[in-house]
């Protein structure tokens, strides 16, 4: 496998079909300055989508040992940007929980990250910020989310003097949620033992160990029984 830059942007998912697995999402913008000073120019991923369609990968957190699915569509003619729309495989675990904390985040009003995992063949020959033509190799969906991205539970970051009891009724409020959706059943049961040690306020209580829990925190934590997929 060749080396490959990667590059992370939070965008609104535009669509997601439960029954098939569809979610639909930008994976790149154009003419957007990102954090690594690049600007992605109109069509600068048209050659590689038209060359390599089907050897681009649908990944989880730039793993290729861990492929959530396939690419159904990737249209690098879209005005706004990379669009794509990728079919998950929902009878593995690991794709049928990632797809529904894209749908918790969908849900509850917030974006999914997504990263493109590339080499840059061509730039602006007067503007070396803007890169003109992409090699891409996959584009992964993440567990993580940048600093600025919303946290589990608002409020919880925000607020010092929230008392433990308002930090635990917000915290089983998303796991409810989370509970309600069809996650694999290894994720459920982790769901269901976190929901049962806040509601029984047992020992060790994950928020004694970490008050200002955020989003990401809990999904590491849900994941920690079973961190290792196949493909």
């Amino acid at each position: 496998m060749e080396d490959f830059d990667v590059k992370n942007l939070s965008h609104t998912i535009k669509g997601l079909d439960d029954k098939k697995g569809i979610v639909e999402a930008y994976a790149n913008v154009y003419n957007f300055e990102d954090s690594d000073g690049d600007i992605s120019a109109p069509g600068s991923f048209k050659r590689t989508v038209n060359n390599n369609l089907k050897r681009i990968k649908v990944l989880k957190d730039h793993r290729f040992d861990i492929k959530l699915g396939v690419p159904v569509n990737i249209n690098a003619d879209d005005p706004y940007g990379l669009f794509t729309i990728s079919q998950f495989n929902l009878e593995k675990d690991v794709s049928r929980d990632m797809y529904y904390d894209i749908k918790l985040d969908l849900d509850r009003g917030m974006n999914s990250e997504l990263s493109i995992g590339y080499q840059v063949m061509k730039r602006d020959s007067g503007n070396k910020k803007i890169i003109t033509e992409y090699k891409l190799f996959e584009y992964s969906f993440l567990t993580s989310w940048g600093a600025n991205e919303m946290s589990l539970v608002t409020g919880i970051k925000s607020s010092a003097t929230l008392s433990q009891k308002d930090k635990i009724e917000s915290v089983m409020g998303l796991l409810t949620q989370m509970f309600n959706l069809n996650y694999s059943d290894q994720r459920l049961k982790s769901i269901e033992s976190l929901l049962e040690s806040l509601q029984n306020n047992s020992e060790p209580n994950p928020l004694d160990q970490n008050p200002t829990m955020s989003k990401q925190d809990i999904i590491n934590l849900l994941n920690k029984p079973f961190q290792k997929y196949g493909c």
